[in-house]
């Protein structure tokens, strides 16, 4: 049993829908958290609101992260549903695995837009509705970001974006009492990867990881929440590696 320690406190996760984003709602709403959840799908957040009463949807729409005003909107929206916002977490990201000379200037804008110019969008309007009164933001980078991966060459050149992005914010941040952290999830088991990856390709990735297995969307919800939470009231500016020990030695 998970006891709550989250009373009275408002998150909001971007990305709620599915993998590692709704574990992270869910999350949340167990520790006690009033969560306000946004995705692209809202079908796929009014499901995730049925099944706690703490997690609400902002909004009858689905949110497009990678539009700088309808971020702007949501935040807004956010803010008003309960008059404060503790953390803000992003989960938003996609890409595809494809050779690099094999991909389009579209696709690489696309890749981009959704991995990094959401996170600044989502990062500017967090900070100016917490300016006032402090709390947290929270990135979804991945080790590729740390790493390389071949076949995602854009994406993590984007997500090493990600990172960069939280250790500067995390500085110019600071003096508003906002703390600004990234987790690095390794290959975690969610319907992206399954619509991604084949099984000659997952055992492969299996094998390298020193743990022997994908990780769970629930443990890199974990680790998200820690970030987001008063348990690290000192961290900041990190990021923090989820992946069964791949990049160990980076």
């Amino acid at each position: 049993m998970i006891e709550p320690d989250g009373i009275d406190r408002v998150a909001l996760v971007v990305g709620a829908g599915s993998g590692i984003g709704r574990a992270t709602a869910l999350l949340f709403a167990d520790r006690g958290w009033r969560v306000l959840t946004a995705d692209l799908s809202l079908d796929s957040v009014r499901s995730l609101a049925a099944e706690r009463s703490a997690v609400t949807v902002v909004g009858d729409r689905g949110w497009d992260a990678t539009d700088p005003s309808a971020v702007d909107e949501l935040l807004t929206r956010a803010v008003g549903a309960h008059g404060r916002l503790d953390t803000v977490v992003t989960t938003v990201g996609w890409t595809a695995m494809t050779k690099f000379l094999d991909e389009t200037p579209d696709y690489w804008r696309r890749i981009v837009d959704l991995n990094l110019m959401s996170a600044i969008y989502i990062a500017a309007a967090a900070a100016k509705a917490m300016q006032a009164s402090g709390g947290s933001i929270v990135f979804t980078s991945s080790e590729a970001g740390k790493v390389g991966t071949s076949g995602e060459s854009v994406y993590s050149a984007t997500k090493g974006g990600v990172i960069a992005l939280a250790k500067s914010l995390a500085r110019e941040f600071a003096r508003y009492g906002i703390r600004v952290n990234a987790v690095a999830p390794g290959v975690t088991d969610t319907p992206l990867l399954a619509s991604q990856a084949g099984e000659d390709t997952l055992a492969s990735i299996v094998r390298a990881v020193p743990l022997r297995r994908l990780g769970k969307p629930e443990e890199i919800a974990s680790a998200l929440y820690f970030l987001a939470s008063e348990e690290a009231g000192y961290i900041t500016g990190q990021t923090l590696c989820v992946g069964g020990g791949l990049t160990m030695s980076s």
